[in-house]
């Protein structure tokens, strides 16, 4: 990824913004890994594939348009999230012709405008962002622009509205963040050295709802189960994660970390059984632990980052308006 999001697991906040380097890796899946797993078999079978970069942006790979193309062929809707500062105009109307053919949508996140973007999204050019949507859009392409609502960027808000709908854009999504802990504050360091604080907004998402005229519209995987049980969101759209090195998870929160580890080793399940370099991803999604561990484990409420996203649901919330065409 070429942004240094101070909040994002990959930065080291307060060193300068600089990568986290026991998470990062620079690998990236090839389009002959999605030519594989994706033949025109599973394709058949796959609703939807989003990339949504839980480590890196996906424009940063360099097989994803070709990657997005092979989907597209075989009629997979595809969902995009990038910071919109990679490659250039020529690039993303290249992109746009295979998004338009498979009803596909890509997700700008852009946090404020050209003073206060590069704030959260450090080390991104905002006029670059905006010649890439507008190359973008203008080739037909269907994009979104999603915005993390902060203290520093509130005041924006409205204009940023205007601006999406003047440029293009089919919707503008407002996102409340969950990785505030209860101060409300994040502090980060600048790579220019200047440090500084990010703040929760002052007005809640019911308030900025209403700012921007968004409907009610509620996520289904976000509603608390009567009962208090674990309602996984992916199992609830029958979709895993694949991370950038080909390992198959239950979803981006818990890839690679401990309690997954500690899952899969209670079992006797090794960590190359779920590498799609190893195993094809249509075996390793009806095996374990996918089969039954993973309900068995919530049942028995022993992980709890899946307690934590999908018991508890503290996870990112968002409110959007769609623009009329």
């Amino acid at each position: 990824c070429n942004a240094a999001c101070p909040m994002c697991p990959r930065t080291n906040a307060m060193n300068y913004c600089r990568p986290n380097t026991d998470v990062i890796a620079k690998v990236d899946l090839t389009l002959a890994d999605f030519q594989r797993h994706f033949s025109d078999s599973m394709a058949s079978r796959t609703a939807k594939v989003v990339f949504s970069g839980a480590y890196g942006d996906p424009l940063a790979a360099h097989w994803c348009v070709e990657v997005v193309e092979h989907l597209a062929t075989h009629g997979v809707e595809i969902a995009i999230s990038t910071n919109g500062s990679l490659r250039t105009p020529a690039y993303f109307e290249r992109l746009a012709h295979a998004m338009r053919s498979c009803n596909g949508t890509l997700e700008l996140h852009v946090d404020g405008l050209a003073d206060t973007n590069p704030l959260y999204r450090v080390n991104t050019n905002f006029s670059k962002i905006m010649e890439n949507a507008r190359s973008y859009i203008g080739a037909g392409g269907n994009a979104e622009w999603h915005f993390i609502v902060f203290r520093h960027n509130e005041h924006q808000i409205e204009e940023a509205l205007r601006l999406s709908r003047d440029i293009g854009f089919s919707r503008f999504v407002l996102i409340d963040s969950s990785r505030f802990d209860t101060s409300g504050k994040f502090p980060y360091r600048l790579p220019s050295g200047e440090q500084r604080v990010l703040e929760k907004p002052q007005r809640d998402l019911g308030e900025l709802q209403s700012l921007i005229g968004a409907g009610d519209e509620q996520d289904p995987t976000l509603a608390l189960d009567p009962d208090g049980s674990i309602r996984c969101k992916y199992a609830m759209r029958n979709g895993p994660y694949i991370s950038a090195r080909g390992t198959v998870s239950a979803c981006c929160w818990v890839a690679d970390s401990e309690e997954e580890a500690e899952l899969r080793k209670s079992h006797g399940l090794e960590r190359e059984q779920f590498s799609i370099h190893h195993r094809p991803l249509e075996e390793i999604m009806l095996g374990e632990p996918f089969a039954s561990i993973y309900a068995a484990a919530w049942d028995a409420d022993t992980l709890p980052i899946c307690r934590r996203k999908c018991g508890m649901m503290r996870r990112n919330r968002r409110v959007g308006t769609t623009h009329s065409a």
